[in-house]
């Protein structure tokens, strides 16, 4: 029989996977769940856009912590998650202070780590001038060839490939016809995670672009631009290098974690082992890290936790849905796949296939963002009260996904 008092929920976390969670909570439980949010950072940044940057197009948005909160009826504590004692149902902060709860979520996300030396590796930190500085070198004909490489471990690849494409575009406009650009990575295909019809879409596009494509690729990095390519030892001599980080979990104390620090989690985003916890996002073990993914994952464990604080809800268990806005400095692409073999072929177009057509893809998320932009640009919108088209397709469970996204890294050991 639920309890008269409200489900005390603290969401340990200041990223999409966090945002998520709280407006799913607001929207399914209400006042039955009194939402509390631990962040280190005052500001939400949508992180997704920073490739954009460096070719002045997009920016990356910031939004007030405090402002969110309290539009969605949450308490804002200011401060990094330290340890988790789950049999007292507390957690510890950086500072020292402690936090009950009824139910945690942790949204802490993942530490990026350089995978090479001497390269410029973007998406360890916020910087994105390292790339304006390879593309003022490109137009003074300082650097003529640029390899984009995704190392061999846990990482996301779809934004080497949005800044190979639009780098390339960028070179074009300068009427620059002899810059030699390639992608080398573990993938069998492009992005090959989407599917066979997405990754074909994107291997057109880097055909039309001018950037080759090395798959079934591990790099061996060394000074001066040296790449050697295993299986195999052929070289491959290059002015500059772009990498992407590797991820690795946080460890946090008092929680599980596999080899890598990654959180072990079901397909309802409970922390195995452990009564009322969960976690959400890129520090859990599924082993693909996106922030649509992410999002898909703090909505299973918001119905979940809805229903046990007592409200009309059935909860529904985590079915991956990936969707990817490649940006390609000509416009965008959209791919989209059920991570499972049995429901139905992948789809490309540049035309939007999910509404916000945002970059994004959270069920909440992407209609406030959409809203509160419209709102600033003092635009029409629709108000964001309005009810939400359900996007999600039913599959079977996500872990049958391990096998084929290993193949993003063969010598990976599996999280499951």
């Amino acid at each position: 029989m639920p309890s008269s008092d409200p489900l005390s929920v603290v969401i340990a976390g200041g990223g999409i996977a966090a945002l998520e969670a709280v407006m799913a909570l607001h929207d399914l439980a209400g006042e039955r769940v009194r939402p509390i949010i631990v962040a280190p950072e005052a500001e939400f940044e949508l992180k997704p856009l920073r490739t954009a940057e460096p070719f002045s197009a997009g920016h990356v948005p910031s939004y007030p912590m405090s402002e969110i909160a309290e539009r969605f009826g949450a308490e804002l504590r200011q401060g990094a998650l330290a340890s988790v004692d789950a049999e007292a149902h507390a957690i510890t902060l950086a500072d020292g202070s402690q936090l009950d709860y009824d139910a945690l979520i942790v949204a802490t996300g993942a530490r990026s780590r350089p995978a090479y030396e001497r390269v410029i590796t973007f998406g360890a930190d916020a910087r994105t001038d390292i790339l304006s500085g390879l593309l003022a070198d490109l137009e003074e004909h300082y650097t003529r060839s640029v390899a984009f490489v995704v190392p061999p471990g846990v990482s996301w690849p779809l934004p080497l490939y949005e800044i190979a494409l639009m780098a390339a575009a960028e070179v074009r406009s300068m009427g620059i016809d002899d810059a030699r650009m390639q992608i080398i990575t573990p993938e069998s295909t492009p992005l090959a995670i989407f599917g066979t019809e997405a990754s074909e879409a994107v291997a057109k596009l880097l055909g039309e672009a001018g950037v080759e494509f090395r798959g079934d690729a591990y790099a061996a990095i060394e000074r001066g631009g040296h790449i050697t390519i295993r299986p195999g030892d052929e070289t491959v001599q290059v002015d500059r290098i772009v990498a992407l980080p590797i991820l690795e979990g946080l460890g946090i104390d008092g929680l599980p974690s596999d080899e890598h620090g990654f959180v072990p989690i079901d397909d309802r985003g409970r922390v195995r082992g452990l009564t009322d916890v969960y976690a959400a996002g890129d520090g859990a073990d599924f082993p693909v890290k996106q922030g649509g993914l992410a999002c898909q994952q703090a909505d299973a464990i918001a119905q979940y936790l809805a229903a046990q604080a007592g409200a009309p809800v059935e909860p529904r268990p985590f079915r991956p849905v990936l969707r990817g806005k490649l940006l390609t400095g000509r416009g965008s692409e959209f791919l989209r796949t059920a991570l499972h073999g049995g429901a139905g072929p992948s789809e490309a177009s540049d035309f939007a296939l999910w509404y916000p057509p945002t970059k994004v893809s959270g069920h909440y998320l992407s209609q406030w963002l959409t809203h509160i932009d419209a709102t600033a640009r003092d635009e029409a919108s629709l108000p964001f009260d309005e009810p939400a088209v359900d996007i999600e397709v039913p599959l079977p469970s996500p872990y049958e996904l391990s096998r084929q996204a290993m193949r993003l890294d063969p010598l990976s050991p599996q999280h499951h």
